[in-house]
């Protein structure tokens, strides 16, 4: 039987929701996911490419669920919304969203690195050509 969502957190205006209703929101949407997150009791805890079948969990990526608060963020704050009231950028959130990367690059054996930023390589001034020898 799929679990649905609270009624009575579907009936609250913006201003009375939180960062606790958000988290409640983002374990709601698990149930829908995708994505293979192995549990610690699993054989395959910690292997990328499992060899056979097993019964964990299909949970939401971790990439689709930061970027979703990432838009609902921003669609807040664009609507009128004071940034320090904006559950969706809630401490709660804020600290949900790494432990669920976490959780899920070590269920699946990948190491999560922070991307580098590419810096704008400084391009030289081009070198005058030498005058043609007139021979």
């Amino acid at each position: 039987m799929k679990k649905l969502f609270p009624k009575q957190i579907s009936t609250l205006s913006f201003a009375q929701r939180s960062g606790v209703h958000v988290l409640e929101f983002l374990r709601y949407l698990d149930q829908f996911g995708k994505t293979k997150v192995h549990t610690q009791l699993c054989p395959f805890f910690g292997h990328p490419n499992p060899p056979a079948p097993c019964p964990c969990p299909l949970r939401q990526a971790w990439g689709s669920l930061d970027a979703l608060i990432g838009r609902l963020r921003a669609a807040y704050e664009e609507n009128g919304g004071k940034p320090e009231t904006n559950p969706f950028g809630a401490r709660a959130v804020r600290l949900y969203l790494p432990e669920v990367r976490d959780s899920q690059s070590k269920a699946q054996g990948i190491s999560y690195e922070k991307k580098k930023r590419k810096r704008p390589s400084q391009q030289q001034p081009p070198q005058p050509s030498p005058p043609p020898n007139p021979i």
